[in-house]
């Protein structure tokens, strides 16, 4: 008996690229950007090559100065016993957007510097300045200065936040490189001196500012 079989037509192989699948979690900012936030990541990683999507890290609102004030005392009171945090904040009147990475915990009952190899400050890039700066800590020995008493909190004197942020005008940045490995402001807006008068022109005062709890995701 003769063999009776159908004939397919061969199979086509689509070329039709998938869609990318965006994983990313809104950013709960009104200071940065998701593009921020994914190269505060890559700085926390320590990646040579910037992570551009799928941030692996979660970042959860703890404080913000419109809502929960501008006195550095009160984010000792809200960040208490916290690690890993980042603050970001914008000075007035430069637009500049000026903050840093935290990996220790908040503490409110010691006054003093505390060691960390592992933390930074920066600024980021905005329509005025074209690409971001990093600063990391050059002695451990300044990595974070916690004093909660004197209403202050530091980034070694590469980033200083003082009283008020919003009303006293005297947080700064100084000069003096002994903590980090680079300034994170202009040479205009640096301060030569220790704890400088708010009539000097390294001082300033911000618009906002807002500190994230930074977390590994679990979904990654």
């Amino acid at each position: 008996m003769p063999i009776i079989s159908t004939l397919l037509p061969p199979r086509r192989i689509l070329n039709t690229k998938l869609p990318f699948r965006d994983t990313s979690i809104p950013l709960p900012s009104n200071i940065i950007t998701n593009e921020h936030a994914l190269e505060i990541s890559s700085w926390i990683d320590k990646k040579e090559i910037p992570y551009t999507e799928n941030n692996p890290y979660e970042f959860e609102l703890l404080v913000k100065g419109s809502r929960d004030g501008f006195d550095v005392k009160n984010i000792y009171n809200i960040c208490d016993k916290v690690s890993n945090t980042v603050i970001v904040l914008k000075v007035v009147g430069t637009g500049e957007i000026l903050g840093g990475y935290n990996p220790l915990q908040w503490t409110k009952e010691t006054n003093g510097r505390n060691p960390t190899c592992d933390s930074f400050a920066f600024s980021l890039k905005t329509s005025n300045l074209k690409n971001s700066i990093l600063s990391r800590v050059k002695n451990h020995n300044y990595g974070i200065g916690f004093y909660s008493r004197d209403s202050y909190y530091s980034f070694g004197h590469t980033l200083v936040l003082r009283y008020n942020l919003k009303t006293r005008k005297r947080s700064y940045c100084r000069i003096n490189g002994e903590s980090f490995d680079k300034p994170i402001r202009p040479a205009e807006f640096l301060s030569l001196d220790h704890c400088p008068p708010s009539s000097d022109k390294s001082t300033f005062n911000v618009e906002e500012y807002e500190i994230f709890k930074v977390s590994k995701r679990n979904d990654f």
